[in-house]
């Protein structure tokens, strides 16, 4: 009794993180399209939706402005990497603002959400390899923000690698205070 016990834990366990596992093999070179906050929603913030929309767009400069703090290259263990933000930043202004707050801090992108959202976000003429940050909950009441970490193939729109990544916000400032989750998920990206 106590081995099938043992076998049924294992096997949940296997369920559970298979949305953490990776994928990725002899990936050299990728496109960086920034952190997307499309889907993002903001529990127990007093800032306004126009507030929240200029600090994603700063978030996502900064990886242009402060490339050797928010070093993607070396996030993901990829030097050949190059960074697009064209998308993500025309995505923010399209932000419904009635639909970015929240009255409860239990939203979870799912696996489902995140796949639909690659196969519909637009890379241009960009080949190869994608890598993108979701955003989901971004929760002032415990000064934390969520992040889907994705690899993906541009051409088929396949995701190779996903990792959900919870990051303590920090920082003066409503930009800073969330890039400061971003600049943390940084760091804790791993075996993409």
């Amino acid at each position: 009794m106590k081995q099938i016990v043992l076998l049924l834990c294992l096997c949940i366990a296997g369920i559970a993180n298979a949305g953490n596992k990776s994928k990725k093999t002899d990936i050299n070179a990728i496109t960086f399209y920034g952190v997307n906050f499309s889907l993002a929603k903001v529990y127990a913030a007093d800032e306004t939706a126009n507030k929240f929309k200029m600090a994603f767009t700063g978030i996502n400069e900064l990886f242009q402005k402060e490339p050797n703090k928010y070093d993607v290259a070396k996030a993901f263990k990829i030097k050949n990497t190059t960074t697009s933000l064209s998308e993500t930043i025309a995505q923010i202004a399209q932000i419904d603002d009635a639909k970015l707050f929240i009255e409860s801090d239990n939203y979870v992108l799912t696996h489902e959400e995140i796949a639909s959202f690659i196969r519909k976000f637009n890379t241009g003429s960009d080949r190869g390899y994608g890598a993108i940050l979701i955003a989901g909950l971004l929760n002032k009441s415990k000064n934390r923000a969520t992040y889907t970490v994705v690899i993906f193939n541009i051409d088929t729109k396949e995701i190779v690698s996903q990792q959900q990544i919870t990051s303590k916000a920090r920082g003066f400032g409503l930009r800073n205070f969330w890039a400061g989750s971003v600049h943390a998920t940084l760091k804790q990206i791993k075996n993409l």
